[in-house]
């Protein structure tokens, strides 16, 4: 219920079983995206690549140096 910033109370007087069904589902969903997002780090860009693309936007600090 937090996921979607309502009360118990709200979700319990105002939403339907379908759509509590599908909000939940939809939720379902995501919450596989994120972790599939989480997992597959190799995706990543690399720090050349975003310093690149950002035209000067994101300044690189390295560490150590």
């Amino acid at each position: 219920m937090s996921e979607w910033h309502l009360p118990p109370d709200y979700i319990v007087n105002n939403w339907t079983d379908e759509l509590l069904n599908l909000m939940v589902e939809k939720l379902i969903d995501r919450k596989k995206k994120e972790i599939d997002a989480i997992k597959g780090r190799d995706n990543a860009v690399s720090v050349e690549t975003l310093a690149a693309q950002s035209h000067g936007m994101v300044k690189v600090v390295k560490k150590g140096a």
